[in-house]
């Protein structure tokens, strides 16, 4: 039975209009604080010998003062492609400061601090309409200290399915400031279903990651093009296979710190591994999903006249990862079953034995522990969910049929792709209980990220990426007269010491406070109407009361 998830509906006040907050979907999220990460933007200089630069301690860094001396340039830091056609109340967010103390304000006037958006990046800075984001917070206080750069929203010109927001500086031959940058953050409103938020998952078999015998012969590169292109994916959670994580090659701690710590993190059942020894891991976003548990699916049933451990490739089984998708205040459970199933060597044996693993992996996962959840069976099935790529056998069935025709609890999302003529073998299969949560056709193959990573079949994966997205939708008040009469009263509004409030229900006896992002950052008992926010920055914040809510400004 398909459970349901209620959100927190929040409302913004303004005037008498009213409107739904449906939950903000991160867009592009890069700390510019790894290799890695900086070079998911693109640096073009269009004046001077100078450009953007990478700092593992100050991310993005340009400067005009080189060597003693001040020059004239102009350069731009141009971040990767972003779909925003179908976002609303799109904001850049950012940390950045300028220095040093004698020249930090040098320039602020003249505009040679400044950030763009466009809808169309032509290739050519002089050539693409840019638009530029108004708002930016300039107030210094010291030199070298960063400061965050406020919300600055990205108006409908620029938003399309090709957006790319950038920063542009400027120096002249007279003294100037050097600027830093990190920290960029992307936010924005799903436009499909009140109160949406979407998750992106990504499947991926990168290749004897971290062996040393077999796959790509330099690892720090293979690992670094992962890394990168997990970055510019920017999924919530990455599904991979074929991983080793020996003590002498740490994939899953060089990932997290390629990626940035801070954001990132990882797991891989067992913890350690042998020097390639395959494993499944996933790396997944902190601030979007919450990691609960994970186990091996070891104890399966023999099928096809083989033992459980020998048809999963003599002990590869399946990994249960149990999370929660982060929406706001709302945590929503999902296990997903990371499987990497026995790979076609043209014996007959090879299709049998994915059939029994098939067979055995269902009766688990049908049984009572686990056919109320919301499953995603994802990862290298070595075959595909129509037909099958055994050349072998005789047969003619693909050995994941039986999920395919139980259609009352699975659907198989990946069954139409395609790959050089074949369906991939790269697959994800779904349960009932979240049949209604996919988005329609999001899934697909990453084309575009391995056409970005020189000679990628040889140097970081013999696989493609495949992605899908899930949407889970607020349930609540959608009328408007419903609206207005969960209006919460606050006062005095903007607040900088107290905030009063009036409720008008005996039943109303705790109050929560969320930010914008939908975090909650206070719940309290009542005593009186009355809160003290004099310790809380300064923001926008949401107070909800019993059943009403309402929006107030800290000064």
């Amino acid at each position: 039975m398909q459970k349901h998830i209620t959100f927190i509906l929040i409302f913004f006040i303004s005037g008498f209009s009213t409107s739904v907050l449906r939950a903000q979907s991160s867009i592009l999220e890069q700390t510019l604080l790894t290799t890695e990460s900086f070079n998911t933007f693109t640096a073009v200089s269009v004046t001077g010998l100078q450009t953007w630069n990478f700092s593992p301690q100050y991310g993005a860094v340009c400067s005009g003062y080189v060597s003693g001396q001040n020059f004239e340039n102009e350069d731009w830091l141009i971040s990767p492609v972003m779909d925003l056609s179908q976002m609303d109340n799109v904001k850049l967010t950012f940390d950045h400061t300028r220095g040093s103390a004698a020249v930090m304000n040098i320039g602020v006037a003249e505009g040679r601090f400044k950030a763009f958006a466009t809808d169309n990046y032509t290739g050519d800075t002089s050539t693409t309409t840019w638009t530029e984001l108004e708002g930016l917070n300039q107030n210094l206080n010291a030199a070298w200290q960063f400061i965050p750069s406020g919300e600055l929203t990205i108006p409908d010109a620029a938003k399309s399915a090709n957006s790319r927001i950038a920063f542009r500086y400027i120096s002249s031959t007279s003294p100037g400031a050097t600027w830093e940058i990190k920290n960029v953050k992307v936010i924005g409103e799903p436009q499909s279903g009140t109160g949406a938020a979407i998750f992106k998952i990504t499947n991926w078999n990168s290749e004897w990651l971290g062996c040393s015998t077999f796959g790509p012969t330099d690892e720090a590169l293979q690992i670094n093009n992962v890394a990168s292109a997990m970055l510019s994916m920017n999924s919530d959670i990455y599904c991979l296979q074929e991983i080793t994580n020996s003590p002498s090659n740490p994939s899953i701690d060089i990932l997290v710190s390629l990626m940035g710590p801070d954001l990132w993190e990882g797991k891989i059942v067992p913890s350690l591994t042998d020097d390639c020894d395959q494993r499944q891991a996933i790396i997944y976003k902190k601030s979007r999903i919450q990691f609960v548990g994970a186990t091996l699916l070891n104890n399966g049933l023999a099928a096809q006249g083989n033992s459980y451990y020998y048809n999963w490739a003599s002990g590869r089984y399946p990994t249960l990862y149990n999370i929660n998708f982060v929406a706001g205040s709302d945590l929503i459970p999902v296990s997903i079953v990371n499987v990497h199933a026995k790979s076609e060597d043209g014996n007959a044996l090879s299709y049998t034995r994915r059939l029994g693993g098939s067979e055995g992996m269902k009766a688990i996962l049908d049984g009572a522990n686990y056919n109320a959840r919301k499953l995603i069976i994802i990862g290298d099935f070595n075959d595909y969910l129509i037909g099958t790529s055994s050349t072998a056998c005789s047969c003619t069935d693909s050995p994941f049929k039986n999920f395919m025709d139980d259609t009352a609890n699975y659907s198989g999302i990946t069954k139409d792709l395609i790959n050089q003529g074949h369906p991939i073998i790269e697959n994800t299969i779904i349960s009932n209980e979240l049949i209604s949560n996919y988005v329609s056709g999001s899934a697909a193959k990453e084309v575009a990220v391995t056409q970005n990573i020189s000679s990628y079949f040889s140097t970081t994966s013999d696989h493609y990426p495949i992605s899908a997205m899930f949407q889970f939708s607020a349930l609540g008040v959608t009328e408007v007269e419903d609206i207005k009469k969960s209006f919460l009263k606050i006062y005095p509004n903007p607040a900088t010491t107290v905030l009063g409030f009036e409720v008008g229900s005996a039943d109303a006896n705790t109050v929560n406070m969320y930010d914008m992002t939908g975090r909650q950052m206070q719940v309290q008992k009542i005593n009186a109407n009355t809160l003290d926010v004099h310790t809380l920055p300064s923001g926008i914040y949401i107070l909800k009361v019993g059943d009403k809510l309402g929006k107030f400004v800290k000064g």
